[in-house]
């Protein structure tokens, strides 16, 4: 009898998430045509039909053609344009790690490749469905075709081994995230010296506890502007700003649009 347990590769792969923050069918027109800043989360394109257009900061323009998945990395800054009407299935998601950290982070541009088949009446009876099972099996096609993205493109993803400080560190920051939250707090309460986790922190992370504390601020209120209706007040609070219009403020330094703008205008 053989009998082999990779109880390293189970960790590793339960490490990862595949975290769908929404998803729909859409059919745009001329008013699909905008500019997106250093987005948090990627997003995902099957193409229907139609004639549009994506054009990455510093990049070449890149047509979207009907049949064609494509991903938009996270961090990818890009304008979009619909030159008539173009009808499209659209996700916005995260491969990540447990941290947080997006596994997709080393595609530094728009990618496509082609659909095995057509996949439209497949996703269109699971977009509209309210079934879990249909939302399963949605899940599952996201993930085989960020897979068929990764080995085409050679994208080596790559889960990092924190120290326990780290871990302990994200975990705290995680749990009591705030822009009132202090390096002198964290180090505290996972019971380090604040030299020590900063050297930590910057050394497995490549920066700073409070670049790493903005970052899942920006994102969680991004996340929240363009997946729900709490108010720009609402979200402020929940992330400790003195008031609505430093947020605001610095919102807009992140995404280049106040949070209203951005929630007027997202993308699809």
């Amino acid at each position: 009898m053989y009998h082999l347990i990779n109880h390293e590769l189970c960790r590793l792969v339960n490490r990862v998430r595949l975290n769908l923050i929404v998803f729909g069918h859409a059919r745009v027109n001329t008013d699909w045509n905008g500019m997106v800043l250093s987005p948090v989360y990627s997003r995902l394109y099957y193409i229907v039909g139609g004639d549009s257009s994506i054009t990455p900061g510093g990049g070449e323009k890149m047509n979207l053609e009907v049949g064609k998945w494509y991903l938009i990395p996270a961090g990818c800054s890009f304008h979009y344009e619909c030159d008539g009407e173009m009808e499209h299935y659209y996700f916005h998601l995260k491969l990540c790690d447990f941290d947080g950290t997006d596994l997709l982070r080393r595609c530094r541009n728009p990618i496509c490749i082609d659909a095995d088949e057509d996949n439209s009446k497949f996703m269109k009876n699971c977009v509209d469905s309210g079934n879990i099972m249909d939302g399963l099996f949605l899940q599952q096609t996201v993930f085989s075709v960020l897979l068929s993205f990764l080995q085409k493109y050679n994208v080596n993803i790559k889960t990092e081994n924190y120290s326990p400080c780290v871990m302990k560190a994200i975990r705290y920051i995680k749990e009591n995230l705030s822009v009132q939250l202090t390096i002198s707090e964290v180090a505290q309460n996972i019971f380090v010296s604040e030299s020590t986790l900063c050297k930590c922190f910057r050394r497995e992370l490549s920066m700073s506890v409070n670049e790493y504390v903005y970052d899942l601020i920006m994102s969680g209120a991004e996340y929240m502007l363009t997946s729900g209706d709490e108010s720009v007040q609402t979200i402020s609070e929940k992330y400790g700003f003195c008031d609505q219009f430093y947020f605001s403020k610095r919102f807009r330094e992140r995404f280049g649009k106040s949070p209203r703008e951005y929630r007027k205008f997202k993308l699809l």
